[in-house]
């Protein structure tokens, strides 16, 4: 074979070309999240400075809110995923809340905090359009799932059950996790961040086993 000449180049499947394109929507559209918000972000906006036509949109999305939940996912739900299934090692099981708790705070403070600023913004969105709440709550159940089967693993590893239904405990962890951000988004020092592992272990601990 001749060194000289070059192997045609692959071209890329439709599945391929499909996967780029929304790669690209999404990144055209968290930059105009983070320029317009969510109530003054256009799909002619995000289309634009990611290059495609309307139609590509469409062909990709059902609208900007499904869009902006798929973001969410991305950004945020991979990470919680990610953070929850990390071996512990030889922490205990309360030790690893405190360490997840303090990473969520830590997330807080991070520049990614436009996203949870986002999310509020699309909450109040979701109070007014019904279609939108149920779409915006794929996010929180996914969250609940994945925590309660954290739970119930964490039970059976002691050989114990949770001293009420999993899926509520996880609720009511997801409530403490929401209820302080919110707080301290508008009364940063009266709720610091520094609660967080503080609060998760004093409310929370107790009720870890303990292997």
């Amino acid at each position: 074979m001749n060194p000289n000449v070059k192997a045609p180049r692959r071209r890329a499947t439709r599945a391929e070309k499909q996967a780029e394109t929304r790669r690209r929507l999404l990144e055209a559209a968290e930059e105009v999240f983070r320029l317009r918000g969510f109530a003054g972000s256009t799909v002619e906006e995000i289309t634009e400075r990611a290059g495609f036509s309307r139609g590509a949109f469409y062909s990709n999305f059902e609208s900007r809110e499904q869009l902006f939940i798929e973001l969410l996912h991305r950004r945020v739900y991979d990470q919680f995923t990610r953070m929850l299934e990390q071996r512990p090692g030889k922490r205990s099981p309360r030790a690893q809340m405190r360490r997840n708790a303090a990473e969520l705070a830590r997330r807080y403070e991070s520049a990614e905090r436009w996203l949870f600023e986002l999310w509020l913004e699309c909450l109040a969105h979701a109070a007014r359009h019904p279609d939108f709440a149920s779409l915006a709550a794929t996010f929180w159940r996914g969250n609940r799932a994945l925590t309660a089967s954290i739970i119930d693993d964490t039970y059976a590893a002691a050989d114990e059950k949770p001293p009420i239904p999993s899926k509520h405990l996880a609720t009511a962890l997801t409530a403490l996790d929401i209820g302080l951000a919110i707080q301290n988004l508008v009364d940063p020092e009266e709720v610091p961040l520094g609660l967080y592992p503080r609060l998760y272990d004093l409310l929370f601990g107790p009720l870890v086993p303990d292997r």
